[in-house]
């Protein structure tokens, strides 16, 4: 299934590799166990895209404190998703492998501000992810009827927590 998975990701240019995956969730899992497959998907993308917006702070930023939340979240991300992917490959969940579209045109146009104006919108905008992304986990830790998923979401929502904190610091 790991080779099929590949082989849907990398050929059809038509679709983000994110859409491609929730396709090949849809064909694998049934109710439930669908929409607990999409949780470990959508933090991953998540994840992916803070990493690319963070990576984008980490040339952009002019203070050391966006700088320094940038290099953080780069890694903090990165480390997030390593358990992520741990658990979809587990589970035989498909993931996206890169950013959507739509993303990659929020973080252009994050970039076209400069100076000041970049950093107050580059911490706005991981204020507003963080806020969204401890809800998910919050929601995942309590609801969520995988004990394994409810457990990672669980254990990861502490991390997100103390990201948000940062940023409204």
């Amino acid at each position: 299934a790991v080779c099929l998975m590949a082989i849907a990701v990398s050929c059809n240019d038509t679709k983000d590799s994110k859409e491609v995956a929730e396709d090949i969730n849809e064909e694998n899992f049934d109710g439930k166990a669908e929409k607990e497959a999409d949780k470990l998907l959508e933090a991953y993308a998540s994840n992916l895209f803070e990493i690319a917006v963070a990576q984008n702070a980490s040339v952009n930023a002019t203070t050391d404190e966006a700088k320094k939340l940038s290099a953080m979240l780069v890694e903090a991300h990165t480390k997030m998703n390593t358990d992520v992917k741990a658990l979809a490959d587990k589970k035989m969940v498909a993931l996206p492998s890169d950013i959507t579209e739509d993303q990659r045109k929020d973080i252009e146009k994050l970039a076209e501000k400069k100076g000041l104006d970049y950093d107050k919108a580059f911490v706005d905008k991981m204020k507003d992810k963080h806020e969204k992304a401890v809800d998910f986990y919050e929601k995942t830790a309590n609801k969520c009827e995988d004990t394994e998923i409810k457990t990672w979401a669980a254990l990861t929502l502490p991390e997100v927590q103390s990201h948000l904190d940062m940023v409204l610091m």
